[in-house]
């Protein structure tokens, strides 16, 4: 079963404007402010380029029109609209909008900019794929896509991005890490207070991995994504993911046996794709009927179908290799019903395919030398006039040479003189800046003594807490125990157990307190294990963590994981104890030389004053870590929406 690659930006981009056009008109009909006006005429763009570029193009122009020069976001928007315009007929072209879109936004850093950037970045991955670079998709992907689409307020794009991901990884046959990318795009749409949108997007992800467990062969999981799919269809009965749905099952159906099921459910998707007469679920329907009719030995019926798909200009035209596909099919099914001169008459077709297809290669290798050839031609007889042009200016040439040693001499005294005094200046320069370095490099050797020595500090008085004082608690609990059973009488009993029970209660806060400065988990079981322990400490009643690990390496010096582990003890400490949160979302990846610290809390947010005063919350020890790490932080915080910090550091910063 191969999948043609759906670029995930046009799904997006349909579910967000799936509205009608009249209404869309009568909006922009009413709307005083231009700016606004245009917003809607660029909604139109995206809802008719696939359909009516005419009048796509048309609405383009007015949007061009309402919007001000000098408003960066609506000329982005512009740009944005430009390049899915030109996508399907263009994608190099349909690049260089998306990023002039990202240079015009520059650092804006307004909800509505960093929404737009992660939706041009989004673009950019798109563009990558129509153009084949798979390898380029997958660059831009994980280095400026996933990671702006982070810092949106809007994670649809976020989860779509995961679902593009899963794609491109289905397509290059890597189905562990496309199923790991499709379950993050369905738990990131899934996620609380996410749009319509996003579900929609996670809709499309379960039947991706529906459709990745089918390829490996995993029926049961295959068999609960599908059962999931049909239960959300009884609430959001989309016909598109209707048809992707029962194709799917038809296929389900067909790998496990049940050639009968498979062949209801691919014609029940057939009398629905043709309501709509959309021709990728027309022929991937047809196609699977006729599998299904031949499984059963209905072989005349199969190839009756299939004949069909030769029909289907948008599937047969340009498409040598599907002509060449339903070819095979056919005679192999003419053959099967003894009909040995129809079987014949199609694998002579099949051959002719074929050799059209070498034909048209052997073509356009002998138009290329010819243009070589050519082209060779013409630069043969340029040479020849150029060196007639060259015998009749040798004597101007002696000439002009002559006079240019004798002023290139003089030019050459005076930039002697003047490069000189730039030469002095310019070592001054490098003196100030090798002097600035090595107070920087003291400066990071201060800042890792510091903290390595507040690390060998912790773990020192942890373990004198919990083998020292630990162990003497214990003990005096014993010997209380012991003496009670002697010289208690019954009556005291109660009152004496109340005292062993907040004994017990400062032995147990003794042993969190060592916890909290040196986790063994960390020591054990490496980086990923100590962040899932962490979370799971600070959860309680009313507080939800989630934690979300991708691709964290287990080779990460020791240094370095613990200053991550402690930059998130730290985001995790603040945001339970001051943003009233009852969701935190903490997410880790790592990409080849960075690391990506996402802490996202939907509580009271920061104010003004408070960022302000950012000492105040005990980040100043945070930014220390950063630093040291050579890392960036960035803080977002909307007034009772919720904080969101990222944070990215180097992998390599410490040894």
């Amino acid at each position: 079963m191969c999948r043609v690659l759906i670029f995930s930006v046009l799904v997006l981009f349909n579910l967000v404007y799936a509205q009608k056009t009249d209404s869309l008109l009568r909006v922009a009909a009413i709307e005083k402010d231009p700016v606004k006006k245009a917003e809607v005429y660029l909604k139109l763009v995206m809802f008719t380029a696939q359909r009516d570029s005419v009048k796509a193009l048309s609405y383009l122009k007015k949007a061009e029109e309402l919007t001000p020069k000098n408003h960066k976001v609506g000329q982005a928007r512009l740009q944005n609209s430009w390049g899915f315009y030109e996508m399907p007929k263009n994608p190099k072209k349909g690049k260089a909008h998306h990023l002039k879109g990202l240079e015009i936004l520059g650092n804006e850093n307004s909800a509505e900019a960093q929404n737009l950037r992660a939706m041009l970045w989004t673009n950019v991955v798109a563009d990558e794929q129509r153009m084949g670079n798979a390898h380029e998709a997958m660059k831009v992907m994980m280095n400026h896509a996933i990671p702006e689409s982070k810092k949106a307020a809007d994670k649809s794009f976020l989860a779509n991005n995961y679902l593009t991901a899963a794609i491109i990884f289905y397509n290059d046959e890597n189905l562990d890490k496309a199923v790991q990318y499709a379950e993050h795009a369905i738990n990131t749409a899934n996620q609380k207070g996410n749009s319509a949108q996003a579900k929609s997007v996670a809709e499309t992800a379960q039947l991706m991995s529906a459709e990745i467990f089918l390829k490996k062969e995993d029926y049961p999981n295959a068999k609960r994504r599908l059962d999931l799919m049909q239960k959300s269809l009884a609430v959001n009965n989309n016909p598109d993911f209707h048809n992707e749905l029962l194709h799917l099952q038809s296929v389900y159906f067909l790998y496990t046996g049940n050639a009968a099921e498979s062949l209801k459910k691919a014609s029940e998707g057939l009398s629905l794709a043709e309501k709509s007469q959309n021709p990728y679920h027309l022929t991937r329907l047809t196609f699977m009927k006729s599998k299904a009719q031949a499984n059963l030995g209905l072989y005349s019926e199969a190839s009756a179908t299939l004949k069909k798909l030769l029909q289907n200009r948008v599937y047969v035209q340009n498409h040598a290799d599907n002509l060449a596909t339903i070819y095979d099919e056919l005679w192999m099914l003419e053959e099967k019903q003894g009909k040995f001169r129809d079987a014949f008459h199609y694998a002579k077709k099949r051959i002719a395919v074929s050799d059209s297809m070498k034909i048209i290669g052997q073509n356009e290798a002998i138009n290329e030398m010819e243009t070589k050839f050519r082209t060779a031609e013409k630069e043969k007889q340029l040479a020849v006039q150029e060196l007639e042009i060259n015998k009749k200016n040798q004597y101007m040439r002696t000439f002009i040479i002559t006079t240019l040693v004798f002023l290139g001499a003089g030019v050459f005294t005076y930039f002697y003189f003047r490069n000189k005094k730039k030469l002095s200046e310019q070592r001054e320069i490098n003196l100030q800046q090798k002097l600035k370095e090595k107070e920087q490099a003291e400066q990071l050797k201060v800042t890792k003594a510091i903290l390595d020595g507040e690390e060998r500090e912790r773990e020192r008085v942890a373990k004198d807490l919990h083998d020292g004082l630990g162990g003497m608690l214990a003990g005096v609990k014993i010997n209380l125990s012991t003496w009670s059973s002697n010289h208690l009488e019954e009556n005291q009993y109660e009152s004496f157990h109340k005292i062993l029970n907040q004994l017990d209660s400062s032995v147990s806060e003794l042993r969190r307190v060592a916890r909290n400065l040196m986790p063994e988990s960390l020591l054990n079981f490496g980086l990923e294990i100590a962040l899932k322990d962490l979370c799971e400490f600070y959860m309680k009643d009313g507080l939800t963590i989630d934690f979300q690990a991708i691709n964290i390496q287990k080779n990460l010096p020791l240094n370095l994981q613990v200053n991550i582990y402690r930059i998130v003890q730290e985001l995790l400490n603040n945001a339970v104890k001051h943003s009233n949160a009852d969701n935190i979302l903490v997410q880790c990846s790592q990409n080849v030389e960075e690391f990506y610290i996402t802490v996202e809390d939907n509580g009271k947010g920061i104010t003004e004053s408070e960022m302000s005063k950012v000492k105040s919350l005990g980040l100043k020890n945070l930014q220390n870590r950063v630093d040291f790490l050579k890392g960036k932080m960035d803080i977002q915080s909307i007034q009772n929406e919720g904080t969101t910090i990222n944070i990215e550091v180097k992998t390599g910063a410490v040894a």
